[in-house]
């Protein structure tokens, strides 16, 4: 989609109960705080939700997605109704999960939306498999009188809606400024030397923490340059075996077996070392020494 240019329009950051991350409005003709509730134009439908930032104006902003408006300032009649759909929400939460039972679906409900005209709900569940909730959802509208539909998410994408605070103390980055999940590999937590225990390395949703991948680059360029732990390498004090790596400091531990203490050197005084092989130690060795398929080895000697 192209982007849209913004930059003669003030936009607030509005934030909404069940999306942690505020998303952005157009408030030309509303002088919104932070704080304020207002009626906002969601795909959707109207929806209710708050200010989280003030209006703001930046000259050459671009907006990657269609930019929607304000459409007033919450009423004393808005704020009534916002509390009477809280307490539906907690009803049909209760009565669906009531269904899931009764149906014995394999599916966990995370949560659901009352849109603001209350004619539909959006049931937001996890589920291992594909799961046939057909009859369930039948039940469910014709018992509540609305429309029902129901959105498969991802484990990560039920925590992003959440939230939460992760083991760093912080808010989940996922609902705070990331917009797509990155892959991340148990790969990433090796380069940088972190524990392997899953309850070290994984989030709230119970997948590999995203921020594994902030560094991830840092640690790939550094291994380019300092040599890794068990890696032989010849130094100024002669020939030994890194025993630790640091890479912000650019230095390395180097263990000379015991004839000379340990000493730290910076990556630059030090190279890699290969040792020389024993013949019959590889599988090349091995059929040179038997004579096998030795035109291959020398085709410079064939072709004379």
């Amino acid at each position: 989609m192209q982007a849209e240019l913004i930059e003669n329009d003030f936009t607030v950051g509005v934030s909404f109960r069940h999306a942690a991350k505020p998303e952005d409005y157009r408030c030309n003709h509303l002088p919104l705080q932070v704080g304020d509730t207002c009626i906002v134009d969601t795909e959707h439908g109207p929806s209710i939700g708050k200010v989280s930032r003030g209006r703001m104006k930046v000259p050459g902003r671009k907006c990657c997605h269609r930019l929607r408006n304000v459409i007033r300032k919450a009423t004393a009649h808005d704020l009534e109704k916002e509390k009477r759909i809280l307490a539906k929400e907690a009803e049909v939460y209760r009565f669906g999960r009531k269904k899931i039972d009764e149906f014995e679906l394999k599916m966990k409900l995370g949560h659901l939306e009352v849109t603001y005209d209350e004619k539909r709900v959006i049931l937001y569940f996890t589920a291992d498999n594909r799961v046939d909730f057909r009859d369930m959802v039948k039940a469910i509208a014709s018992e509540l009188d609305m429309k029902v539909e129901m959105r498969q998410v991802g484990i990560r994408d039920e925590a992003k809606k959440l939230g939460g605070c992760g083991i760093c103390g912080e808010g989940l980055c996922c609902t705070s400024f990331l917009d797509d999940f990155a892959p991340v590999s148990i790969r990433m937590a090796k380069d940088q030397g972190l524990s392997l225990n899953p309850t070290k390395i994984s989030g709230v949703c119970g997948r590999l923490m995203c921020c594994l991948n902030y560094e991830n680059d840092f640690y790939r360029e550094m291994q380019k340059i300092v040599p890794k732990p068990g890696k032989a390498v010849k130094t100024p004090k002669g020939k030994g075996r890194v025993i630790s790596s640091d890479y912000f400091k650019k230095e390395v531990v180097v263990d000379f077996g015991g004839e000379i203490e340990r000493t730290t050197f910076a990556a630059e005084e030090v190279t890699l070392f290969y040792p020389p092989q024993q013949k019959g130690s590889g599988k090349k060795n091995k059929s040179r020494d038997g004579g096998a398929d030795s035109s291959n080895d020398d085709p410079a000697g064939e072709r004379s």
